[in-house]
C-alpha cells in the first residue's frame, strides 16, 4: 500500500509548509513535509488567502492544487485527513466546516482558539460527529519526551517531586501572546509527562500584555510545578527541569540530560548526581510521529486519540485560569 490517504492543508505558512526549507531543523518540520514523507499519505491540495504563499506552496510540492478558500478546498477535495495550520482566530470556523463535511481525521494546530468561548460550539459539534479531531501538541509524539514519560511512569529515578520550567521568547514580545503560542506546548507537555491535571495555586504577572514576566506555581498530582514565562532575552528557551528522588532530567529545545544518584566522588557518606546521558541520540520524530498517529486514526477510528480535542480545550482552560488570576497585570 502507498499513497492511500488524501491530505489537504489550510494555512501555507511556516508550520504548514515553509519550515521544511529550514536547513537546521529536523525533517519533517511541517505538515506538508510530514504528509509527503509518509508512505500511506499523499498531499493533494493546500489553501491560503495569500497568493504568494499559494504560489510558493505549488512550486515546493509538485502536482498539488491550491485554493484561496479552504472551505471550498475541503468540499472539492473531500480529503481523509485535513491539517489546519492557519492563524489561530480561523481555527474554530475551519474546524466546524471540517466537522460539517465529515472529514475522518482533522489535525489542528495549537491553540484551538484564542478564547474558550470561541471553541465551545465546535466542542459540542464534535461530540456528535464521526470525525476525529487531533491537536498538534507535537511534543506528545516526540521520542525524547515519550522517553521521559516512561521514566516517570516506571519510577526509574524514584518519585517525581518537582518540575521547574522556563519559556523565554524574545525581548519585547507580549507575555500573554507567548502563553498562547508556545505556552500551550509547555502546559500540555507538563500534563502529558506527569499524567496529572495542573492545578494552579498562584500566578504573578507583570506587564503581561507587554514584554513583562509571568510566574506560575502549580501542582500536578503530588509534584510541585514552577513555571516562568518572560521576555527580556534575545534567545529562545523552552526547558523543563524535573527532580526525582534519585535523579534529575533536563529536557527542552536542544536539551536532553539524565542524571542519576550515586555515591558521591566529592563528599564521604553522601550521594551526588552523575550525568548518565548528555544528549538525545537520533531523531526525535516529532512531526513524523504526529503523522503516524493521524494515519492510524484514519485507518482505525476506534483507536485512542493521543492528543484529543479535549486535551486542547484543557490547555485553553489553564490559560484562562492563569491570565484571570488575581494579581496578573
Amino acid at each position: 500500500m502507498s499513497n492511500t490517504l488524501n491530505c489537504v492543508i489550510a494555512g501555507l505558512g511556516r508550520i504548514g509548509s515553509t519550515l521544511e526549507k529550514d536547513p537546521l531543523r529536523e525533517k519533517p518540520a511541517s505538515h506538508a513535509g510530514a504528509i509527503d514523507k509518509h508512505p500511506l499519505t499523499v498531499l493533494t491540495a493546500g489553501a491560503d488567502p495569500d497568493e504568494k504563499r499559494r504560489d510558493e506552496f505549488a512550486a515546493d510540492w509538485d502536482g498539488v492544487r491550491t485554493y484561496e478558500n479552504p472551505i471550498e478546498m475541503i468540499r472539492v477535495e473531500k480529503p481523509q485527513i485535513m491539517h489546519i495550520a492557519s492563524w489561530t482566530e480561523t481555527h474554530p470556523k475551519l474546524l466546524q466546516a471540517a466537522l460539517d463535511e465529515g472529514i475522518p481525521v482533522i489535525v489542528c494546530e495549537k491553540p484551538l482558539a484564542d478564547s474558550l468561548e470561541k471553541i465551545r460550539t465546535v466542542m459540542e459539534s464534535a461530540r456528535s460527529s464521526s470525525s476525529c479531531v487531533m491537536v498538534n501538541h507535537e511534543r506528545r509524539f516526540s521520542h525524547d519526551y515519550r522517553s521521559v514519560r516512561k521514566i516517570i511512569r516506571n519510577r526509574k529515578l524514584g518519585r517525581l517531586h518537582s518540575v521547574s520550567a522556563r519559556l523565554f521568547m524574545g525581548r519585547k514580545r507580549p507575555v500573554e501572546q507567548v502563553v498562547y503560542h508556545d505556552g500551550t506546548h509547555m502546559l500540555d507537555i507538563i500534563q502529558f509527562l506527569t499524567g496529572k491535571k495542573l492545578i494552579i495555586r498562584n500566578a504573578i504577572g507583570n506587564a503581561v500584555k507587554k514584554g513583562g514576566s509571568l510566574h506560575i506555581h502549580a501542582n500536578a498530582g503530588k509534584s510541585t510545578v514552577n513555571l516562568e514565562i518572560s521576555g527580556g532575552r534575545d534567545h529562545l528557551v523552552f526547558e523543563l527541569d524535573l527532580s526525582f528522588t534519585s535523579g534529575r532530567i533536563r529536557i527542552g529545545n536542544g536539551t536532553y540530560e539524565v542524571w542519576e544518584s550515586s555515591e558521591s566522588p566529592y563528599y564521604t557518606g553522601f550521594r551526588s548526581l552523575v550525568l548518565k546521558q548528555g544528549s538525545w541520540e537520533g531523531k526525535t520524530g516529532y512531526f513524523s510521529g504526529m503523522m503516524d498517529h493521524a494515519v492510524s486514526l484514519a485507518l482505525n477510528p476506534a483507536r485512542k486519540n493521543k492528543s484529543s480535542l479535549e486535551d486542547g480545550y484543557a490547555v485553553l482552560e489553564l490559560i484562562r485560569n492563569i491570565l484571570e488570576f488575581p494579581g496578573i497585570g
